[in-house]
């Protein structure tokens, strides 16, 4: 007797590079889905779903909490790669570098814009970010140290979300 196949739930998101609109993926295959999420301009093609061509919704949308709201989350964990507000400080030194910058800023503006935005819709649960030397996303050498700082400010995070959450149920 075969077992009846399950089926995963995700929700991921993309670019359509064709249409210009971020779109929600939830159905369908669940690696063509994780493969157009995660393809980097520049780095990966864009990924062939129909007659669509997809990229990372990451593009346009770095932290959907817009769409985790649209979704009627209450209480939404956003897991940053940089400070909303973190300025290189320092002049580029090349053109790779000054691109690296531009997307650092985007995507520290948007994130303060969603925060400011969506905190009053729903509860922000947002650990301070890993990288505060602001490190190139290109520097490898410093990975064990980002990822034992991040997995260190999470787990905090986590803990005093916890702590606190109960606190209010207390009260």
């Amino acid at each position: 007797m075969t077992s009846p196949m399950r089926r995963s739930r995700f929700i991921l998101f993309a670019f359509d590079l064709l249409e210009g609109r971020e779109l929600r993926l939830s159905g369908g295959p669940a690696v063509d889905a994780v493969a157009a999420s995660a393809s980097i301009p520049g780095l990966f093609p864009p990924v062939a779903m129909g007659e669509r061509r997809l990229i990372d919704g990451g593009v346009v949308n770095n932290t959907p909490i817009s769409h985790a709201v649209e979704l009627s989350a209450e209480r939404i964990y956003v897991l940053p790669t940089q400070a909303p507000h973190d300025r290189p400080g320092r002049v580029p030194t090349g053109v790779l570098d000054a691109a690296i910058q531009g997307v650092h800023l985007l995507v520290g503006c948007r994130l303060a814009a969603d925060v400011a935005r969506y905190s009053a819709e729903a509860e922000l649960i947002m650990p301070p970010a890993p990288n505060a030397g602001c490190l190139q996303p290109t520097s490898f050498e410093h990975s064990h140290r980002l990822i034992t700082d991040a997995r260190a400010e999470a787990r905090t995070a986590l803990q005093r979300s916890t702590r606190d959450a109960h606190l209010r149920l207390v009260s």
